[in-house]
């Protein structure tokens, strides 16, 4: 029994260190987070977010997320949570709709119940995340404060130490231009080693076969160009190469990028807490139903106004009013009955009279 104990005092800490313990990190981009390395998805981190950080194993680092769930997304029991959000649900920082949103957790995922306030649920869970997706927080250290004291006793050197602080900065922050390399002195035949930091050279290049393009160094695929292709170096990292891609497409395929855009909330987020999502702009996978004309019974259509019915988002049963503008009017009444569509819609009502069914000011569609 002796043995034993030191065993699990030696192993335990090694898979998920006590909270006290790990170090803290922030997401500095979306982030998938999973229930083991290369393992189910069951959440998406957002980009600053700040998680405590444990093992380590290859290059994935263990993570702990935790904050706020609405009872509404949740089926509750004793010790767990499980998300019931076909769209994933939003686990806040705080208790209160308007608390950022730390991550969206996926539908059917379970998390550890901590505690309950009223309609909240605090809940955690530990789980996995690419190492490259966390930016550790630096060690606080008194060396800047000797650095400054040896520089004010010695002021003639301090010239050369400001021309050698470059080579010290740290990386620039993601999307800012990393800052130039220093010249080489003339006549010098010196070739400077290569850095991730280092000026990315601009210009046309041509692809020299298909390109795969992907959403980070060693990610996950999320376009391709012909061999044909010429693309601009914005930035390098490590043998990959940040392009520019100039092409053309049809604009009824593209749907507009909207940085305040929520799709993680489902309609009956909306129907829960209307006044909060007024105004904000949804993508949502919904099922098309027909095109009508709204009447007088219709609270917050005008007398007239045509508007999409649909049923959604994903494969929550929610009836949906889209309002259309005369000019989407054409390529609704086009749709396929019970045809499935991405739409880009801005909230009206969160929760219509009498029938509560949200209202939405469509401002895209796009067939799927």
């Amino acid at each position: 029994m002796r043995c034993n104990s030191l065993v699990l005092l030696c192993v335990l800490p090694f898979v998920f260190p006590p909270a006290s313990l790990r170090a803290q990190s922030t997401v500095g981009t979306a982030a998938p987070v999973r229930s083991v390395p290369d393992g189910k998805l069951v959440a998406t981190m957002r980009a600053g977010a700040t998680v405590k950080t444990g093992a380590k194993k290859s290059d994935w680092t263990a993570i702990t997320i935790e904050g706020f769930l609405h009872k509404s997304v949740v089926s509750a029991k004793k010790s767990t949570l499980t998300i019931t959000a076909p769209s994933g649900a939003a686990l806040r920082a705080s208790a209160e709709p308007s608390g950022d949103i730390v991550a969206v957790v996926e539908d059917g995922a379970t998390l550890e119940r901590v505690s309950a306030n009223g309609e909240w649920f605090r809940a955690k869970r530990d789980a996995w995340v690419q190492s490259r997706d966390l930016k550790t927080e630096p060690a606080k250290s008194p060396a800047p404060a000797r650095v400054a004291s040896t520089r004010a006793a010695s002021p003639q050197r301090a010239p050369e130490k400001t021309a050698a602080s470059p080579a010290r900065s740290a990386l620039p922050a993601a999307g800012s231009a990393a800052p130039p390399t220093p010249p080489a002195a003339p006549g010098s035949s010196q070739t400077p080693p290569p850095r991730a930091d280092a000026t990315p050279v601009l210009g046309d290049f041509a692809a020299s076969q298909p390109l795969v393009l992907r959403d980070a160094p060693d990610g996950k695929p999320a376009g391709s160009a012909d061999s044909a292709a010429r693309v601009r170096i914005v930035a390098r990292d490590h043998g990959w190469a940040r392009v520019e891609l100039e092409g053309w497409v049809r604009e009824s395929e593209l749907v507009p990028v909207d940085s305040s855009s929520v799709s993680a909330v489902s309609a009956a987020d909306l129907r829960s807490d209307p006044d909060h999502y007024r105004g904000s702009t949804v993508r949502w996978v919904v099922q098309a139903i027909s095109v009508q004309q709204a009447d007088p019974l219709r609270k917050g259509l005008a007398p007239e106004e045509p508007y999409l019915l649909a049923r959604g988002p994903g494969s929550e049963s929610s009836l949906l009013y889209l309002a259309l503008p005369p000019a989407l009017v054409p390529s609704a009444k086009a749709l396929q009955p019970l045809s499935t569509i991405l739409v880009l819609a801005r909230v009206r009502e969160g929760r219509s009279e009498p029938s509560g069914v949200p209202i939405l000011d469509v401002l895209r569609i796009v067939p799927r």
